[in-house]
């Protein structure tokens, strides 16, 4: 997603400087026992400092800079160790990993009472992004899940196919130690794997006579490589060995993303993407699984249920809160099959938004046409929330990405994959006339007053 200034123009993605970094991010100057990881990765990384909590602690994005490595930062807490906080980082970079698909190799480790990074002797070939999408992030509680993306990580870093070809076996026996169980799930899951470089490898596996692909990935691959005791080697003077393996390598990197998510339950991102489950995960937990159950059956709710509707703020990723969608309360709530209509108002009442919750579909439903309304009473703060339903508009096609969360614990209900709108162009420069002619209004309305604000705070 693009980063835009205040007038919604695209912010300039580039490496800035260390001044730029803490200039950017003054929480970082605070004084404490920081401890640094600085990585090397085959993703994009930030060039903004970016904050986000991972297992009920704080972390920063650090930037990559001019002069410095990026990488993950944190102030140890008192009760916790500087090896306990290094371990939560390093679980973070596991569940990037997985997420971003992309090797993140520990390169140092660096830190003292300021976030300090190790210096980067490199000016060009770096590949870079605003910042990442961290909603919704993983966190897994078992050792096994956490071991498996670690090992994911380890694999995806790792520029020796042999080496990574043994990273990904081992997840296969961590998500399936029963050798029977793993050959079996292997066998059905083979034939249903997609992706570059699959139909290559089964042909190159096919062209060396393996009839048994599962007996050939590991007495070729995973033996070959653990082992010298017997026949084959892998014989790291011959080319014809490393060519073999990274040829095979998509196809076991493959049976291992499949293994975390059919053994672990962890979706991969081309599967979050196609369950969309992101859009309502909140409102389940708002609705319950009891009420949810017969509303998908059918049933639906029993006379005189309630439900405990929680203030939502309506915001869009990577933009400035709009004041009347922050800490709305319940307006309406209507159930039609699996359908819940659900109306928000501001404080004040000025200001209502309306959505849909789609359980049947697993969607999120909220068309700006239909869905904004507002009632001008000559107030000021009626004309301050014309203003911010302009900028609103123009931030959400712009390729807005919705965001509900509950107003009082921040916990994310609803989020959306970016807005795109269709049969439309949007001119930016008639968006921010809008925004002017919207704010001259509240200008008048408090030079009208007397040159005083009496709007209460949205």
């Amino acid at each position: 997603m693009v980063m835009r200034d205040d007038m919604g123009m695209p912010r300039p993605t580039e490496i800035g400087t260390r001044e730029a970094k803490f200039a950017a991010a003054p929480d970082l100057k605070e004084r404490g026992d920081w401890l640094c990881v600085n990585v090397e990765t085959s993703c994009p990384w930030p060039v903004y400092p970016q904050s986000f909590e991972f297992a009920d602690h704080l972390m920063w994005i650090i930037p990559l800079t001019q002069e410095e490595y990026g990488g993950v930062a944190m102030k140890v807490p008192k009760g916790l160790s500087r090896e306990e906080a290094e371990g939560l980082m390093l679980r973070f970079l596991s569940v990037l990993s997985w997420r971003e698909r992309s090797g993140i190799a520990v390169a140092h480790r660096s830190g003292g009472s300021m976030p300090m990074m190790m210096g980067l002797n490199k000016k060009l070939g770096f590949a870079i992004r605003e910042e990442f999408d961290l909603i919704d992030l993983a966190c897994p509680e078992e050792e096994g899940p956490r071991i498996a993306l670690a090992l994911m990580r380890e694999a995806l870093s790792l520029n020796h196919h042999g080496y990574a070809f043994l990273s990904y076996w081992r997840v296969l026996e961590l998500a399936y130690p029963v050798t029977k169980a793993r050959v079996d799930w292997m066998q059905a899951t083979l034939p249903t794997l997609k992706g570059p470089g699959i139909k290559e490898a089964l042909e190159t596996i096919a062209a060396q006579g393996a009839e048994d692909v599962c007996r050939h990935l590991f007495e070729s691959g995973r033996c070959a490589m653990a082992h010298a005791s017997g026949k084959p080697i892998i014989n790291p003077d011959d080319p014809r060995d490393a060519l073999r393996l990274y040829r095979e390598l998509p196809l076991v990197r493959m049976l291992a993303e499949r293994a975390i998510e059919a053994g672990f339950g962890i979706p991969t991102p081309s599967t979050e993407y196609a369950q969309h489950l992101y859009e309502l995960r909140g409102w389940k937990q708002v609705f319950g699984d009891d009420l949810i159950g017969r509303l998908l059956s059918g049933e639906g709710p029993r006379e005189e249920e309630n439900v405990d509707m929680p203030n939502v703020s309506v915001r869009l990723r990577q933009r400035p809160p709009y004041p009347p969608m922050e800490n709305m309360t319940i307006a309406g709530l209507d159930v039609e099959g699996a359908v819940v209509r659900v109306a928000y108002k501001s404080a004040d009442g000025l200001f209502e938004m309306r959505f849909r919750l789609d359980f049947g579909e697993e969607r999120l439903h909220f068309a700006i046409e239909d869905g904004i309304y507002g009632h001008d009473d000559g107030s000021v703060a009626a004309a301050e929330y014309r203003r911010e339903f302009h900028r609103f508009f123009r931030d959400y096609f712009l390729n807005g990405e919705l965001v509900i969360v509950n107003s009082n614990t921040a916990e994310t209900l609803s989020r959306k994959d970016a807005f795109l709108p269709t049969n439309c162009y949007v001119e930016l420069d008639a968006c921010n006339a809008d925004i002017a002619k919207a704010q001259a209004e509240v200008d008048r309305r408090i030079a009208a007053q007397g040159g005083q604000n009496t709007s209460e705070p949205a």
